[in-house]
């Protein structure tokens, strides 16, 4: 990222743009009737950089000029000093909030430069990557139906399924998904801790048995079957033999478990978006985890604007095994109707490949068309103009 040092170029405006999403999600921990996007623009010299993050959820009211204005220091700033006020203010902004500006800033530094963002992240590979679809629903009759949707739209080498600590239920929803999917597809479980939520020096048989009677009727990898302890991760790993754990919570923010994250926790490892509280900590964090041999995924925070493209080329960058920040039905076609040009794209086999380089992370965007489908709407400047 040295090359921020040759942007002299200072931050002029900051937009938010609310996105609502009124679609049903389920979890262990409970589900989410709605949600509220926010995408964020940053402008320079004629240049935007974009990002996005869930705001709220389950909330119908916000005030986007209390939200944003917190974030006025900002305005005037060079790029590099912005991104530097960001980290130095992580936990008191929060880190949804400091990682969809911090991305902005990446895409808007990259434009301004004529550079792709991965090459400022240092990222190089250019492979395709596997797109992996996510079914959250607790119905298996929904769960076949989804899964066809999947296999419909392309998506045949991965599935996910978001599980519930219920071990009856957990065995059906994946029975279910497997009779559609066939057994060559690699089907995953997230479980968000829905086994036991808070760590616990308990023996971890009962776990164990759980997990390979997921494993036994065609469960291949388990994301947070429980809230463990670093040790206890690497334990019940070494206990459950072929299905590979995926940890997850263990790596947010990324900036500490940088400092955390251990070999043997798991088979597959989880760059959370939307919740690793900066992108540059998210990449160091990846090449932490790869340095130790493992195997990585880009997971997903029910993401549906400007940070699917952008985390599909990370992933595509740092080589991972699946990326399931993916575009999604029902949700994204009227952010999509509003896009006009990006530099991802997926085949017809389901994978996500980069169609063209394209300076920053090449999203462009038509912002009239985006301010007639979002709901709200908040600008600011050096005169703080709405």
């Amino acid at each position: 990222m040295e090359q921020l040092s040759q942007i002299q170029h200072h931050i002029e405006s900051i937009e938010v743009y609310r996105y609502d999403v009124d679609v049903q999600r389920n979890f262990s921990h409970g589900s989410w009737s709605n949600r509220i996007h926010g995408f964020i623009r940053i402008t320079s010299a004629g240049q935007s950089g974009w990002g996005e993050n869930i705001i709220a959820v389950n909330q119908d009211q916000l005030d986007l000029q209390a939200w944003l204005e917190s974030f006025q220091p900002l305005i005037g700033m060079r790029i590099s000093d912005g991104i530097a006020w960001l980290m130095s203010h992580l936990q008191q902004n929060g880190s949804k909030a400091t990682e969809m500006l911090e991305t902005a800033l990446v895409d808007l530094a990259g434009k301004l430069l004529g550079l792709p963002a991965v090459v400022l992240l240092g990222l190089e590979r250019t492979e395709a990557v596997p797109g992996l679809y996510c079914i959250l629903e607790n119905d298996t009759e929904v769960v076949k139906e989804k899964a066809l949707l999947s296999l419909e739209q392309g998506y045949r080498t991965h599935l996910k399924v978001k599980l519930f600590g219920d071990i009856e239920l957990d065995k059906a929803v994946i029975q279910a998904a497997r009779s559609v999917i066939g057994e060559e597809a690699f089907l995953v479980g997230d479980v968000n801790d829905g086994y036991r939520k808070k760590q616990s020096t308990d023996s971890l048989d009962g776990l164990t048995a759980a997990m390979l009677q997921l494993y036994a009727i065609g469960l291949n990898a388990c994301e947070d079957p429980a809230s463990l302890t670093t040790e206890q991760w690497i334990e019940l790993q070494n206990r459950v033999g072929g299905l590979q754990l995926l940890p997850d919570a263990p790596l947010r923010p990324a900036v500490t478990a940088i400092q955390t994250a251990a070999p043997g926790m798991g088979g597959i490892y989880n760059i959370h978006p939307g919740c690793a509280g900066s992108l540059i900590h998210a990449v160091d964090l990846a090449r932490t985890i790869q340095g130790f041999g493992a195997k990585l995924m880009i997971g997903d925070d029910s993401l549906v604007g400007p940070a699917c493209t952008v985390w599909q080329q990370l992933a595509i960058g740092l080589g991972a095994d699946w990326v399931e920040a993916l575009e999604k039905p029902g949700e994204s076609e009227e952010f999509e109707s509003c896009v006009l040009t990006q530099a991802t794209s997926r085949s017809g086999d389901g994978r996500v490949c980069v169609t063209e380089p394209a300076a920053g992370f090449g999203l462009y965007i038509d912002q009239e068309r985006l301010l007639a489908v979002c709901k709200d709407y908040y600008r600011i400047t050096q005169e703080l103009t709405v």
